[in-house]
């Protein structure tokens, strides 16, 4: 039941949280946290000056046979990654921005992708050697494009971020890949402009709320699901002086909607599970899992037809277990 509600079934829901997270100040406040060379400039500057061209929106699949041209060189920004006799991938998101305070011009090519899971047992493949696969072709693909011939000077730096909406440990947490220099005979320094050109984020959110600026804010996004849209519209707003457009107001309510009928229908699957076991742990274990989505105990009880005094002490348990 969980594997299919934080799997890749809702497709909808998928297609809204991209949409809303191409919002320039979402992505001021990803690249700030994450992306070093923007860690001295205002989220406004970062979202008004430095993201070049309007973000761009696509779906994930890599469509093995299907070619297209190289090409032409790009400002600003395109999600489409193609060379002669490969297949080619559409990000989630990607778009460029000028690194600030750096002395000199340098542009970054930065992918947002937005992952509902990152359960091996889900997707079939481990999710790093994926991101792994995609921030390659970030580089591979800048020849003929971002540069030409053999002006391999002009590669520029990519970012490849992931936010994952589960966690292997149920906790929070940011963790950073990228290429280092090892010593190996010897000692010789290799500027490190000229290698450190591949990064790697991943940003997974928990099952506890987190003081953490970026962490809070993508949980009241994504994984909150007993907020109301009118209490995450207050947050975005108070909190992080996001003043929504009627576009973002209209993903983050559809979002909102679909949570709720996502919820709904794992209740009466689990519900049905439960049931057909006829076992008390059974019962028990499908509370624990709705508990876990955020709906109240008073509706786990109702629905599961529970005692509220043992819904209450599973939610106990739960919440002690993951302190």
């Amino acid at each position: 039941m969980m594997d299919s509600l934080y799997g890749s079934d809702n497709a909808k829901y998928d297609q809204h949280a991209k949409h809303l997270l191409s919002s320039r100040k979402l992505l001021a406040e990803i690249v700030k946290k994450v992306v070093p060379e923007f860690q001295d400039a205002s989220i406004d500057d970062i979202a008004e000056k430095y993201i070049e061209g309007t973000p761009l929106v696509g779906s994930i699949p890599v469509a093995p046979g299907l070619t297209n041209t190289v090409p032409s060189k790009i400002s600003g920004g395109r999600n489409e990654d193609g060379a002669p006799k490969e297949g080619y991938i559409t990000y989630d998101i990607l778009f460029h921005a000028r690194a600030p305070g750096t002395g000199k011009p340098m542009t970054l090519i930065i992918n947002v992708e937005a992952q509902r899971s990152q359960k091996e047992s889900t997707l079939g493949y481990h999710l790093m050697k994926r991101a792994v696969f995609y921030a390659c072709r970030l580089i591979s693909s800048q020849k003929e494009r971002e540069f030409e011939g053999k002006d391999y000077n002009s590669i520029k730096k990519i970012y490849s971020i992931w936010i994952c909406m589960d966690s292997p440990n149920r906790d929070s947490y940011i963790n950073r890949y990228r290429l280092e220099e090892k010593y190996l005979l010897h000692r010789y320094d290799e500027p490190q402009e000229n290698y450190d050109l591949v990064n790697i984020v991943l940003i997974s959110l928990g099952e506890k709320a987190d003081k953490d600026r970026l962490i809070h804010l993508l949980q009241v996004l994504f994984t909150e699901s007993q907020q109301t849209f009118d209490s995450k519209r207050n947050i975005l707003q108070k909190e992080y002086h996001i003043e929504m457009t009627p576009e973002m107001e209209q993903e983050m309510s559809t979002m909102c909607n679909l949570s709720l009928n996502i919820s709904e229908e794992a209740l009466n699957r689990g519900l049905a599970q439960g049931r057909k076991e006829g076992r008390q742990a059974g019962l028990n274990e499908t509370a624990l899992r709705l508990l876990s989505m955020g709906l109240s105990v008073e509706d786990v009880s109702k629905g599961t037809s529970l005692p509220l005094e043992t819904v209450e002490e599973i939610k106990k348990q739960m919440i002690e277990k993951n302190k």
